[in-house]
């Protein structure tokens, strides 16, 4: 494994973060918003099966 001095190392991570490094951005936050928004209705027809459940025994 190769060590860098400061200088170097800068330069290692400016040259990375210019042409290789890939932000994925609004692809991982629309996973992320997909993936609460999923849970919010799956929770959401959990409730509405509870409700009609409870309203079918009464």
């Amino acid at each position: 494994m190769r060590y860098y001095n400061d200088s170097e190392a800068e330069k290692v991570a400016e040259n990375f973060f210019k042409y290789y490094y890939h932000d994925r951005g609004k692809m991982k936050w629309g996973g992320f918003f997909l993936s609460e928004h999923r849970k919010a209705l799956r929770d959401f027809h959990h409730e509405q099966v509870q409700e009609e459940n409870n309203e079918k025994k009464h």
